[in-house]
Order: C-alpha cells, then structure tokens, then sequence
C-alpha cells in the first residue's frame, strides 16, 4: 500500500471500524504473540469541545460516552479509544493499534481496513453535504 497515514489518522479509523472486524484480526494477532493488558477497558465520559466557526470561541459541548483501553503486543504499546459503551471494541482496537505500530502479520489487513473506513466516512460526509445543499439559504443584498 503506497499511501501512508499518521497514527491519528489510523487511530480515528479503528475507532470508526466495524466491532466484530476489529475483534476477528485482534484475536488472530493473540494466537502468535504475547498480550500484556496495561489498562483494561473501561467505560466513562469524555468532555467534547467544540470551535463556534464565526467567532472561532471553543466551548465545552457535552460529555460523550466512550470506551478506551490500552495493551502491550510483543513489548509494543497499542492505545484506544472509541465512542460508546464497548469495552470489548476498545480492547481489539488496542490490540490492532499495537499490531500496526509493529508492523506485525495483520499490519497491511488493517491498513487495508482503515484505508476502506476512510473511503466510507468521505462517501458519507458527501452524500450528507449533497442532501443539506438544498437547503442553504442564499441572501440578497438591496444597494
């Protein structure tokens, strides 16, 4: 694969992948290396800030449901985080974060996979922008 993304990038698209994907190649990571669960999944809330786009004011917004967790997979650390309730998502996603930060087995599998939740979420955004286009309110101006 010749594009490359920064751990944010692939981090943000683990936390949009499908659970059960993620849970079927973190189980196949474990059946060849060691695991060591450095933090546990836990559930709770995490403070949203948002930017007012006029002003460019950040405010706090709400506080949002997420699950996080974070591992060691053969000594290389693997972080996540993800919204919801979903300790079991989180403990995969740790567990894919760190195969990927080895560039382990199922390295490029997860590339690929992130590379496709990409795709998705920009053909989302876009059919979302399209079907909000209609109702963008256009304002003239009296001299």
């Amino acid at each position: 694969m010749t594009e490359t993304h920064t751990r944010e990038e692939l981090a943000e698209q683990l936390s949009l992948a499908d659970p059960s994907t993620l849970v079927e190649i973190a189980e196949l990571c474990l059946d060849a290396h060691d695991l060591q669960v450095v933090r546990g999944p836990e559930v709770g809330t995490v403070a949203t800030q948002v930017r007012e786009p006029i002003a460019g004011t950040r405010f706090l917004l709400a506080d949002v449901l997420a699950s996080s967790a974070e591992v060691r997979l053969a000594g290389t650390p693997g972080w996540a985080m993800r919204m919801g309730a979903d300790p079991e998502a989180a403990l995969a996603q740790a567990i894919c974060d760190a195969e990927l930060q080895r560039d382990g087995a199922y390295a490029d599998r997860l590339r690929r996979l992130c590379a496709d939740v990409a795709t998705t979420t920009r053909m989302e955004r876009a059919a979302e922008w399209e079907r909000l286009c209609g109702t963008i309110v256009e304002f003239e101006e009296i001299p």
